[in-house]
């Protein structure tokens, strides 16, 4: 399970598999964002591929849930002594909750990051927040070292989205689109420096099989109904109040617009 934590970077940000975004929107436009991963089928495929003559424990059963603001509270008098840019890289985090759940045994791997917001604006820097927890993540999966810090930043970077809300339309875009091709290079880089293993080519050759049923889903909750969306397979619920958008791995991989969309509120 060495490598496993780059494997299941890979999954969640390159081939987005099984993550659900989800907004719950107040009448002021304030609410709770929260982006949740399914990572169960890498584990099950890590597990079922795992050599036979492989020695030590599983991957550490857990479940729990880790409030930024009070673990920056009880530790603020150790974060007063870090450097600027270390002490920066805390206050990002303020506002954010990680509930994580891990448990092999029962092919469960799930992670959830969010945050409530007082503001639209506050989404402004969501993302920058999901990089700064992901590095949370990272450490607790990377607590050995077996994975090089410098590629986990590649893989694991989140692509930058832009929320507006303007003239009763709530738009989702990504100005910095994924791309499939500067994916393909980084991977290609890493190649190249000898990080390619006998697991992760056996990964490599089931890729495309085992993300083919992979999805991302946004869902979008508004205080009045929803009069058009600009996505024609998304789905509005019966209330007319919710959004939802569910886009497939392939189209994801060649369509760099595929999570772009733009949702009409009525009046």
């Amino acid at each position: 399970m060495k490598k496993l934590i780059l494997l299941f970077a890979i999954t969640c940000f390159l081939t987005s598999c099984n993550v659900t975004e989800s907004i719950i929107f107040n009448e002021d436009m304030s609410g709770k964002y929260a982006t949740t991963m399914d990572l169960a089928p890498m584990m099950e495929f890590a597990s079922e591929n795992r050599p036979s003559s492989a020695e030590g424990p599983k991957m550490e059963k857990m479940d729990t849930t880790i409030v930024f603001n009070d673990f920056y509270e009880a530790h603020k008098d150790s974060i007063a002594t870090l450097s600027e840019e270390q002490r920066a890289k805390f206050e990002t985090l303020k506002g954010m909750v990680l509930d994580m759940n891990i448990d092999e045994a029962n092919n469960v791997f799930n992670i959830k990051m969010g945050k409530t917001f007082e503001d639209f604006n506050e989404l402004g820097n969501v993302f920058e927040q999901m990089d700064e927890t992901m590095n949370y993540v990272k450490a607790i999966g990377n607590k050995d070292g077996q994975a090089p810090s410098e590629q986990l930043d590649v893989l694991t970077k989140t692509d930058k989205v832009k929320y507006t809300f303007e003239n009763n339309t709530f738009s989702r875009f990504e100005p910095n689109s994924m791309n499939s091709g500067d994916s393909e290079e980084s991977l290609d880089e890493m190649e190249e420096e000898g990080e390619k293993d006998e697991f992760s080519e056996q990964f490599e050759m089931q890729f495309q099989e085992i993300f083919s049923g992979s999805y991302y889903t946004l869902i979008y909750k508004f205080p009045r109904k929803v009069k058009s969306v600009s996505k024609e397979n998304a789905v509005i619920s019966e209330d007319g109040k919710t959004v939802t958008y569910k886009v497939d791995w392939d189209t994801l991989k060649d369509d760099d617009t595929a999570l772009n969309l733009d949702v009409v509120l009525e009046d």
